[in-house]
Formats: C-alpha cells, sequence, structure tokens
C-alpha cells in the first residue's frame, strides 16, 4: 500500500492545475446521468519502478477548494434508472462553479449523443481530494470506470490502470501536441489522456501600462524587460512612503511559476535518469537570486503577499501577474480595466510548463472499459477540446482545434485568446515522479525563505533538493 498511496499524498500537496481557477461551491450531478455502485476492480500485483524526467518543466497544480465530500468518503451516486441496453460507467472528476457545470454539461451531451453508453458523472471534490478516495478506492476494490486527476500517471505505480497507450490510435497521438503526451507519461510510457489542462500567463492591466508610459502591446519578453516594467508600473500613491500600487506579483503556486525561471536559465528539475533532482544547479540559483532580487531589491514585488495577487489584480493595483490560464475568463469578466496576456518572459531559453489534469481508465469489464474509453475520446474531441476552452480557459490539445469554426469565431473577438492558442506549439511537460507534490512544497518554502530577506539561494535550494532526494532513494 506504501506505493498505491504515493500518488494520494503528491495531489494532497499539488497547489493550484495547477494550474486552474479556484473552485467555488460544488455542483449538482447532471440530471442525465445514470446511478450505480462505482466499478469494481483488483489492484495488480506488480508495480512500475521510479520516473524518468519527461522534460524539462514543473507541475501547475490547481489549489484545493473546499468540498462538498469529506476525503475519505466516496459520494452516492444518484438513483437514476439506467437506459436498457446501455453500458453504464462511473464517472470521477474534481472540478466545481462554473468548470464543474462544464464538465456536467459535456456528459449529458454525450449521453444525449449515442445509445450505446450511460455515464454517471460524480463530483468527488479537490484534485488532493479525488486522489486520496481513489487511493481509498483501490483497497476497497470499488474503482470508478473513468476518472479525472491532477498528477494523473503517478497512478500508473498502483497497477490498476489501463494505459493510453495501450489504446490511443497513431491519428489521435499525431493530434495532440507532443508536450501534453509528455505530461501524461511514467516511466517512458503514457498512462493517461490530456484533458483540462493549463498554462501559465503573464496578465497585464493595459490601462495601468498606459498610465506609466509603457506599450500594452509589448509586454515583457526578458527578464530584465519583466524588472523594467514592474519598477515603472510600481507607485506610492498615496505619498505614505510605501508602494500600494505593485508592478508583479505570482499567485500562490510560485513553485510552478519558479521552475519555469529554472527552465528559463537553461536549469533542469529532475536528472535525467529520473533518480534526483537537480535544480539546485547553478541554474536553480540563479533563478531564485532572480526572484528574490524582485522582491528585496527592486522592491517591485511585494513579500508573501501571493494569497491576495489575483484579488489585487482585478482591483487595479497590480500591474502584472502570473497565473493560469484557466484563470481567464473570470479576470477578463471581474476586471474593470482593459486585461492583456503574454507567455512568460525568457531568460536564456522560453518555458510554459503545462498543469492541470488528465483522465484515468480503470481496469474492469471490457465493456466498462471500451465505454470509458469512447468517453474519454469524445470529451477531448476537437470540438469538445474547444467548447471547454472558451468556457473554462483550460487550453485546447489538439493542433486540428484550427478547423473549428468556433475556435475561429472566439479568437477573432478574443486578442487574448490568440495569444494563448499562438503559444500552445511551445507547452512544455513536466518531470513526473513520486516525490512531485512533496517537491513543490520545498521549493515553496525556499522561495519563502529569500522573499522574507535570505540570500542563501544555495543553501535554500540545497535544504529543498536534498530533503527530496533523500526521500527520492528511500531515506
Amino acid at each position: 500500500m506504501k506505493r498505491i498511496a504515493l500518488f494520494a499524498s503528491l495531489a494532497l500537496l499539488l497547489l493550484t492545475a495547477c494550474g486552474g481557477a479556484t473552485p467555488t461551491a460544488a455542483p449538482t450531478a447532471a440530471p442525465t446521468k445514470p446511478a450505480a455502485p462505482a466499478a469494481t476492480t483488483a489492484p495488480a500485483a506488480t508495480t512500475a519502478p521510479a520516473a524518468t524526467a519527461a522534460t524539462a518543466a514543473t507541475a501547475a497544480p490547481t489549489k484545493p477548494a473546499a468540498t462538498a465530500v469529506p476525503p475519505t468518503a466516496t459520494a452516492v451516486p444518484p438513483t437514476i434508472t439506467p437506459a436498457p441496453g446501455r453500458t453504464r460507467i462511473t464517472f470521477w472528476y474534481s472540478q466545481s462553479g462554473t468548470q464543474g457545470k462544464a464538465i456536467e454539461a459535456m456528459v449529458e451531451q454525450y449521453n444525449q449523443s449515442q445509445s450505446a453508453n450511460q455515464v454517471v458523472a460524480i463530483y468527488q471534490g479537490s484534485y488532493a481530494d479525488i486522489a486520496q478516495k481513489l487511493t481509498a478506492a483501490v483497497a476497497a476494490k470499488t474503482l470508478p470506470d473513468i476518472a479525472q486527476m491532477g498528477g494523473a500517471p503517478t497512478m500508473a505505480e498502483s497497477g490498476v490502470i489501463v494505459p493510453v497507450a495501450d489504446l490511443v490510435s497513431a491519428a489521435d497521438k499525431s493530434d495532440i501536441y507532443p508536450g501534453f503526451w509528455d505530461y501524461n507519461s511514467f516511466n517512458g510510457k503514457i498512462v493517461s489522456m490530456p484533458f483540462n489542462n493549463s498554462l501559465p500567463l503573464l496578465y497585464i492591466n493595459k490601462d495601468l501600462f498606459k498610465a506609466a508610459g509603457l506599450d500594452p502591446d509589448k509586454p515583457p519578453k526578458t527578464w530584465d524587460e519583466l524588472v523594467a516594467a514592474a519598477k515603472a508600473l510600481t507607485k506610492d500613491t498615496n505619498g505614505d512612503g510605501k508602494p500600494d500600487q505593485w508592478g508583479f506579483n505570482t499567485h500562490t503556486d510560485t513553485h510552478w511559476y519558479f521552475a519555469a525561471m529554472v527552465m528559463q536559465a537553461g536549469g533542469k528539475i529532475l536528472s535525467d535518469d529520473g533518480k534526483k533532482v537537480v535544480y539546485n544547479g547553478p541554474e536553480g540559483v540563479a533563478a531564485l537570486k532572480f526572484w528574490g532580487e524582485l522582491v528585496n531589491t527592486h522592491k517591485v514585488m511585494p513579500s508573501n503577499q501571493h494569497g491576495t495577487a489575483s484579488a489585487d489584480f482585478v482591483a487595479g493595483k497590480l500591474g502584472m501577474l502570473m497565473r493560469s490560464s484557466s484563470n481567464l475568463p473570470t479576470i477578463e469578466k471581474d476586471a474593470k480595466f482593459a486585461v492583456g496576456v503574454a507567455p512568460l518572459p525568457c531568460q536564456k531559453a522560453c518555458s510554459s510548463p503545462i498543469g492541470g489534469a488528465s483522465l484515468l481508465l480503470f481496469k474492469g469489464a471490457a465493456d466498462k472499459q471500451k465505454a470509458a474509453w469512447d468517453f474519454a475520446q469524445w470529451m477531448t474531441s476537437p470540438a469538445n477540446s474547444v467548447d471547454l476552452f472558451i468556457k473554462t480557459g483550460y487550453v485546447p490539445i489538439r493542433k486540428s482545434v484550427s478547423n473549428e469554426a468556433a475556435l475561429k469565431d472566439y479568437v477573432a473577438k478574443s486578442p487574448n485568446a490568440a495569444a494563448l492558442i499562438a503559444g500552445m506549439p511551445n507547452a512544455s511537460s513536466i518531470p513526473i515522479f513520486a516525490e512531485l507534490g512533496n517537491n513543490d512544497e520545498q521549493m515553496r518554502k525556499a522561495i519563502e525563505k529569500i522573499e522574507l530577506g535570505g540570500t542563501d539561494y544555495q543553501g535554500a535550494l540545497n535544504t529543498a533538493a536534498e530533503t527530496i532526494n533523500k526521500a527520492m532513494s528511500g531515506q
């Protein structure tokens, strides 16, 4: 059970889908969903070896929200009689609020689109909650047929999933951007299906840019340009000697943006053999030093105020914000000023690491496995990928979406959506490894030390890396 529980501790520590919007109240079950106990499967006896580095990037999980179901409990499906002759499958999902309603609508549309299968969708709380429940379901042999999960590839160690590599066609594989396949691989094999994925963005208050004499149509492209723009945007408007308008800040998932900076500096998160983290090298030190200077030298980012960064941005008190693309619709709706977006600024290289969640298929009866794969393909089709993007900000994962009329219309009306789509080919994956969640926490601790005035950049990163490397080696 130790290996099986690893992925639960990972997701429990992930803070953001990543990258995604912070959920609100849990949605109710879609009315067309059938009811039935979750499909059962026995856990496999074998386990996978430690993961290798997929690419040079890091995770962007979303911040867990309050859940409608206790983390260790399994939600009870609504009592709806399934349609005769249909294969019934159970789908566990973890989005709520607007995002959850979008997924519910997709499930309802799937059930209405064909007569062979019927899906019951059950909300299971945040990414951390659903990971805990899947752990319990492995032990109890009460797994669903398909589930949405952040950090999904770590589930490969449990031996209970059906690897997507055994199901996906050559056409599907070539249509989805390579970075998304890397993000869903474990130990070199594709194990989960890309679904609601996001990229980190630099959000810009165009009005503040203009007021500071900056061109909002020329956002910062390098670290130096980021500092220069942030200095121009940081102001003491009330004359009390303290900034009340800041130039730059990030959301709470600081590990995501810091890891991107490590890669931008030319470094790596994980060694090529996947056996240890290596971000405490010179490139990581350079990235952390740059981060610390934003706070303590240039004084353009407030110290440890990431929890209020998004609210400050929407309120017009922050010039630039790093946050997930999945927040684009909400930020555009709530802001009373012109919002712009841009890729993260680069240094030696550019890095836009993928965040968000994926779909996992579980072993079970052949008809249920077939139905679950049909459902997964439908949910990730070009049309549905575009629909999810328009409603939630989760990026389209397929190259063929360029042919979708709905996307063309949306991009024509939204310059920000067009900018996001233009950056899709450069999306990169994270290295998936069992200690990823703990690693994210250690990165955040190192960042906090520096924001509070510390200058031992090497020491802060060594502490983080040594903690993770001991855990990875079984010490």
